[in-house]
């Protein structure tokens, strides 16, 4: 049974570690020398340039719903009040 730390690897296993180390070195290397494109997904595009037409249509619909079913639930509860106080 071989002890704790010992690990016996072969040749092509050792190249192919080496391999990704190396590997990974270059990414870091040349990850650092170019500047973070993440970034310039969010600072690409100004407001100026957004319609913001179809959401101010969509915001509106909404409203009018809710408004809508906040004067219809206020009827049905005047309703309902107005039958409990006939004894119904």
């Amino acid at each position: 049974m071989s002890g704790r730390g010992t690990h016996y690897r072969s040749p092509l296993i050792l190249q192919l570690v080496k391999n990704s180390e190396d590997q990974q070195t270059d990414d870091a290397e040349q990850n650092s020398e170019q500047p973070d494109r993440r970034l310039q997904l969010f600072t690409r595009q100004s407001t100026e340039e957004v319609d913001f037409g179809p959401v101010m249509e969509w915001v509106g619909v909404f409203f009018q719903v809710f408004w809508l079913a906040v004067f219809s639930g206020s009827c049905l509860l005047v309703w309902v009040f107005v039958l409990k106080l006939a004894g119904f």
